[in-house]
């Protein structure tokens, strides 16, 4: 249908039943009954429509094609955390080309920082330890600790003599389950309700930690 230069004076040389045709190529269901200039106005509507789709399509192709030529981070520096459980954080992080190459003149390592904090508004961390970020990946797993409530990883490059904060990330809430169930052990359920009994309860813990030993402490 692109192909042909569909006009008012190209449709009014076509019959009804071409311009019937014509409509059942767009889609467009053409009652019996209906006035020949209206049929005419509808196909010149949606022939309108199609060339300003095509249109869109092509900017959209040019910006992609340009678009390729970006870095994949953006080039920006930036550090982000989600939690995959109530033990496990995933960190992952991008560098700039600036920082990276002020990075290559110091004799440092890059690393995580992962602060707890007491409250959303606290700037100050109660409890701080650090760990050697991953140098093959931008992404990282950490076991963090189950009684902490708050936590935020701040992205750190490390000397000798101290150490700059290149990005930190948003602050985390870590979920605490209910006392009775965080105190229980593997194998000593001999507190467990009779109810939490029936629901299950002990062969879920067994599973978890066959499975999951490492986030028992």
């Amino acid at each position: 249908m692109n192909e042909r230069n569909i006009t008012r004076a190209y449709l009014e040389t076509l019959s009804f039943a071409d311009l019937v045709s014509l409509a059942d190529e767009y889609g467009v269901d053409v009652p019996d009954d209906l006035d020949r200039r209206f049929l005419i106005a509808e196909l010149l509507e949606l022939a309108q429509e199609e060339v300003e789709q095509d249109d869109e399509m092509i900017i959209s192709s040019e910006t992609e094609g340009n678009g390729s030529n970006l870095p994949g981070n953006y080039n920006e520096t930036q550090i982000s955390c989600v939690l995959r459980n109530p033990a496990w954080l995933f960190v992952f992080w991008n560098i700039n080309e600036n920082d990276l190459s002020a990075l290559k003149d110091l004799p440092g390592a890059l690393k995580l920082r992962i602060c707890f904090l007491k409250d959303t508004t606290e700037l100050v961390p109660e409890e701080v330890f650090e760990i050697q970020a991953s140098t093959t990946t931008q992404e990282q797993y950490i076991l963090i600790s189950s009684d902490k409530t708050y936590v935020r990883v701040e992205l750190v490059y490390s000397t000798a003599t101290g150490g700059k904060v290149l990005a930190f990330s948003q602050i985390v809430t870590i979920p605490h389950g209910a006392e009775l169930v965080n105190e229980m052990q593997p194998g000593s359920y001999d507190n467990i309700p009779q109810i939490l009994k029936l629901s299950g309860m002990e062969n879920s813990l067994a599973d978890q930690y066959r499975k999951h030993r490492h986030s028992f402490s």
